[in-house]
């Protein structure tokens, strides 16, 4: 368990809980560094409530893969968690490990009392201008997704199953997926770094802040998302089967316009046509990974 812990602050002060989890995919590492960078700085602050930072797929992490057996961010469905909870069957795959030491954290914390408890899942995606926060739409208009200051997508629920977010929402948190910017990328980083602090700050976590460090931490989060829309529904999504031998056409990014019937990408069996007009989201630039795209569109 140290090695999962990332940092864990309180002072037995009233306020929210925030729980980051980094690295749920083991490539997605930016989450975790700019999480350590936090702590470090926390440590100058008094804390309300209570903070706490883990890596979320320790194996995948060490092996710098998006997951070993299966997909760590698709596996918190009632049937799977029946067997994760089930004392009489052996767990003998990397990952199920890994669901049973964040969902002993989650179940202990969801019968906790805090101000707001909230859960923030850190990503990163493999094409770019992927700064967005994934939500559930009667979470959207929630003040600490809103100081994010960068594009809210909703309805994403109906396309994937089994993710911490939905997980976390049925146990009582306010939860949503933080995608902070390209994998690899320095400035994913740095991005992440930024909305944490404006995450904790809203919370009101930090009982002696600085009033300009939510100024400048929303400041720097606007300018990333200036060009970007504010609010998008997912209306589509494409899936890639194993053994598919899916690639994304060269010069696709989130949040681009596309046309129904523009081809997108190729598999084995041809071309891969946009359903429909919008926006792409989430295009794969990356060999794992059964999410092909999704088409978006301003939410009316």
């Amino acid at each position: 368990m140290k090695d999962r812990i990332i940092g864990h602050l309180t002072h037995g002060r009233p306020g929210p809980l925030i729980i980051l989890i980094g690295g749920l995919h083991g490539n997605e590492i930016e989450g975790i560094r700019a999480t350590e960078r936090v702590f470090e700085q926390l440590k100058n602050y008094t804390i309300n409530g209570e903070v706490i930072g883990l890596r979320g797929n320790l194996a995948a992490i060490a092996e710098q893969r998006r997951y070993l057996a299966y997909d760590l961010n698709r596996c918190w469905t009632e049937a799977h968690l029946r067997f994760l909870r089930a004392d009489t069957i052996k767990h003998s795959k990397p990952e199920d490990q890994e669901a049973i030491a964040l969902l002993e954290v989650i179940d202990h914390y969801a019968e906790q009392s805090f101000s707001t408890k909230i859960i923030a899942d850190l990503h990163t995606t493999s094409a770019q201008k992927g700064s967005f926060v994934i939500v559930p739409e009667y979470y959207a208009d929630h003040p600490i997704v809103e100081a994010l200051h960068i594009p809210i997508v909703v309805n994403m629920e109906y396309f994937l199953k089994g993710t911490l977010l939905n997980y976390s929402c049925d146990r009582g948190f306010i939860s949503f997926a933080f995608e902070g910017g390209q994998i690899g990328s320095s400035d994913a980083i740095d991005l992440h770094e930024a909305g944490v602090w404006s995450m904790l700050l809203e919370a009101g976590a930090i009982e002696d802040a600085p009033k300009s460090l939510k100024e400048d931490r929303a400041s720097y989060l606007q300018q990333l998302a200036s060009g970007l829309p504010s609010r998008v529904t997912a209306k589509s999504m494409h899936v890639v089967h194993e053994g598919a031998k899916f690639s994304m056409n060269d010069g696709y990014f989130n949040f681009k316009p596309v046309q129904k019937g523009e081809v997108l990408a190729q598999d084995k069996d041809g071309p891969i046509v946009s359903p429909q007009d919008g926006l792409i989201f989430m295009p794969l630039y990356q060999k794992e990974g059964s999410d092909g795209f999704f088409i978006v569109d301003l939410q009316e």
